[in-house]
């Protein structure tokens, strides 16, 4: 519910501006969220009980999988009129309100690994 919630106001405000594919860009940015969240949460545990990272190898396929549920959940089959009735009606204050949260959502979910990277990596403080 709650993702189905981010990517209509994704979608939605994509479509608004004129974006060909706000479908895409819905999932894109849904999955970038939904990564992001797994990531913190990694970063939040490791530094309460410090292990070792995966590499690389091991992100990229959870990454891929992440876009590929949400390409079929969301773009295969997928009827936009279900969350249309949901929140089309939405009051303009409480959608505003709502976007707003999911942007500052985005923006700290990347800071959260950026800034433990750079302590952890640059400054040895971690």
């Amino acid at each position: 519910m709650l993702f189905d919630y981010v990517f209509y106001r994704i979608y939605k405000f994509s479509k608004e501006r004129g974006d060909s594919a706000p479908e895409t860009n819905g999932i894109l940015l849904l999955s970038l969220i939904q990564f992001l969240t797994i990531l913190d949460l990694v970063v939040l545990i490791r530094i309460a009980y410090p292990f070792l990272l995966p590499g690389k190898i091991y992100i990229i396929p959870l990454v891929a999988l992440i876009a590929i549920i949400n390409w079929l959940r969301y773009e295969r089959n997928f009827e936009m009129g279900q969350l249309d009735v949901q929140w089309e009606n939405e009051e303009q204050k409480k959608k505003v309100r709502n976007g707003w949260f999911i942007g500052i959502y985005l923006v700290v979910s990347f800071l959260i690994p950026a800034v433990n990277g750079y302590l952890e990596h640059n400054l040895k403080v971690i």
